[in-house]
C-alpha cells in the first residue's frame, strides 16, 4: 500500500484537497482509505449515547454497526491503532493521510496560508500544491497549482507504481 500525506496550515485546503483526490483514484480503480490526524483534543463518540455506555462500563474498544457504516470507538492506543493500520494496509491500495505533519511518509505540502507554520516545514515533503509557487527552495520538487488537481493525481499514481516495484524487488 502507498500511504500519502497531505499537511498545511489550518484552513489551508486540506480536506477539500483529500475529496478531490479521492474521487479521481477511485475513479481510476485504486481503492483508497483516508486517515484525518488532529492535534487537537476531539472525542468522536457523543456522551450518553450507547457506545459510549459501553466504553464508560469498561470496554477497551467499541465498534458501531449498521447495515450502512461501522464506526470504531476506543482510546488513542498506539498499538490499536498499528494493527488497524495493517488491517488497511492489507484492504488498500492507496492511504491517504491528512494532517500529521511529523510523520516519516511522503508528503504533499498546501502552500496556502503557509506562514501560520512559521519557519518550521515538515520533512518527506515530494511536492507542494496550491496557488503560491513551491515554497521548499533547496529542493527541486514539483509543484501544482489548484487548477492542477488531474496532473496532481497523476503524479501520485506514479507514485503508487513506483513503491509497489519497490515492494516486489524487495520480497523477490
Amino acid at each position: 500500500m502507498f500511504e500519502i500525506g497531505i499537511v498545511g496550515a489550518k484552513n489551508a485546503g486540506k480536506t477539500t484537497l483529500v475529496e478531490k483526490l479521492v474521487r479521481l483514484l477511485v475513479t481510476d480503480g485504486y481503492q483508497v482509505a483516508t486517515i484525518k490526524n488532529s492535534a487537537h483534543r476531539h472525542f468522536f463518540d457523543q456522551p450518553g449515547k450507547d457506545s459510549d455506555r459501553h466504553r464508560q462500563a469498561g470496554a477497551g474498544v467499541t465498534l458501531a454497526l449498521s447495515p450502512y457504516e461501522l464506526a470504531l470507538f476506543g482510546s488513542a492506543d498506539p498499538d490499536l491503532t498499528e494493527e488497524i493500520r495493517q488491517i488497511i494496509e492489507r484492504r488498500f491500495d492507496i492511504c491517504i493521510v491528512e494532517g500529521d505533519k511529523r510523520a516519516d511518509r511522503p508528503k504533499i505540502l498546501l502552500t496556502r496560508n503557509i506562514e501560520k507554520l512559521g519557519k518550521w516545514l515538515p520533512d518527506n515533503v515530494i511536492a507542494t500544491y496550491g496557488v503560491q509557487g513551491n515554497i521548499i527552495k533547496d529542493r527541486d520538487i514539483p509543484h501544482f497549482h489548484t487548477n492542477d488537481i488531474d496532473p496532481l493525481a497523476v503524479f501520485i499514481r506514479e507514485n503508487v507504481t513506483i513503491a509497489n516495484r519497490e515492494l516486489i524487488s524487495l520480497d523477490g
